[in-house]
């Protein structure tokens, strides 16, 4: 009987992933570190997305040149909130027109994989190029390199790498941003080869080709795929100032978290001289505010209507982020252009809880 509904279980997924592998020319992986592949040319180079789970967790799988000219067959789960590569199989031969459907089947252990992680094969599975349409919405990817000449690479190498996502050709996000340590990492080149949707949700993995590596060897190309939400975090104007700033503009929590634990200075401001915590605040991305908090942020700071983030969290009815600002400091009596203080805007909002914290 057990062994009945294991297999009751199982050939959905088969099913799936034999109608479902989608085939794209191309990439690689994020901040936890790219797929390094061998030598190759383009043409023989695949990208093989295998199914999505409702965590943002993509597995995918990729064809190269193996020895003695055989194809080799790798796959990897990749958590696109947090850009960690959460399993990745060992390489296997492609033998002589096999596809890598045919040696899925060979090997049902690596099904186990995806129940583990709640990856569900697709075969409805959206793919598309750099510029697209979803919903009536168009978008578009674009790179942006800073090229460096230097006396060991006169041609210029890349010093800065920006990858931005727009939505409607006037607003955009920073999906990708990456400054290597030229005394450790040599970038050559990235070119974008399109991207992959979730069927469950607005969230695409969208898939790059790196030509990277140490400084003290010959760069390869490797596989890049990173996460983007295809309605949240969209600026209409893309304001300069600090990583930590425009992390926070764009509502990246685990690229916030990253800078912060990298010494980010909290109280950097953009162009109109909010500070990341107030942007947190207008912008009601509690979870960001926390961590700036946790990390020293000034707590008091004001907008152009004098509105504080203890403003925005009694308005926000976050009763969690409420507290917090008032164990940082966070003035209560501060009034704003209106004359309005946080607990008078809690009085006002008639919440039993919140005006318990003032």
């Amino acid at each position: 009987m057990v062994k009945k509904a294991i297999q009751t279980l199982l050939l959905p997924l088969f099913f799936l992933f034999f109608s479902g592998v989608l085939e794209l020319t191309g990439e690689e992986n994020a901040w936890a570190g790219p797929v390094q592949i061998k030598e190759f040319s383009f043409d023989v180079l695949n990208f093989y997305s295998i199914g999505w789970s409702r965590q943002g967790r993509v597995a995918y799988g990729i064809t190269f040149p193996g020895e003695g000219g055989w194809q080799s067959w790798q796959w990897f789960i990749q958590d696109l909130i947090e850009d960690k590569i959460l399993y990745s199989s060992p390489e296997w031969t492609l033998m002589t027109d096999q596809s890598p459907a045919e040696l899925w089947d060979r090997h049902p252990e690596w099904h186990s994989q995806l129940l583990r992680f709640g990856i569900a094969a697709d075969a409805t599975i959206l793919r598309g190029e750099k510029t697209f349409r979803i919903d009536e919405v168009s978008y578009s990817l674009e790179v942006f390199m800073d090229r460096s000449e230097t006396p060991e690479a006169p041609q210029g190498l890349c010093r800065e790498i920006s990858i931005q996502f727009y939505r409607n050709h006037n607003s955009a996000k920073a999906i990708y941003d990456y400054k290597p340590d030229p005394a450790q990492e040599v970038v050559d080149d990235m070119i974008l080869k399109g991207y992959i949707k979730n069927p469950s949700e607005k969230r695409i993995a969208v898939i790059a080709l790196e030509k990277s590596g140490p400084a003290s060897s010959l760069t390869q190309w490797k596989y890049r795929v990173f996460g983007a939400h295809l309605s949240f975090g969209f600026s209409p104007v893309i304001r300069k100032g600090s990583d930590l700033v425009e992390a926070v503009l764009n509502g990246q929590f685990y690229v916030s978290r990253m800078y912060l634990q990298d010494g980010a200075d909290t109280e950097e401001k953009d162009s109109r001289g909010y500070t990341a915590l107030l942007l947190a605040s207008r912008r009601g991305l509690w979870d960001i505010s926390h961590l700036l908090l946790e990390a020293g942020a000034d707590p008091n700071p004001s907008d152009d209507r004098g509105r504080t983030p203890l403003h925005y969290a009694v308005a926000g009815g976050s009763i969690q982020t409420v507290k917090l600002l008032l164990q940082r400091g966070a003035d209560p009596e501060q009034k704003d252009a209106a004359g309005l203080s946080p607990r008078q805007e809690a009085v006002i909002k008639g919440n039993p809880s919140m005006r318990s914290l003032f």
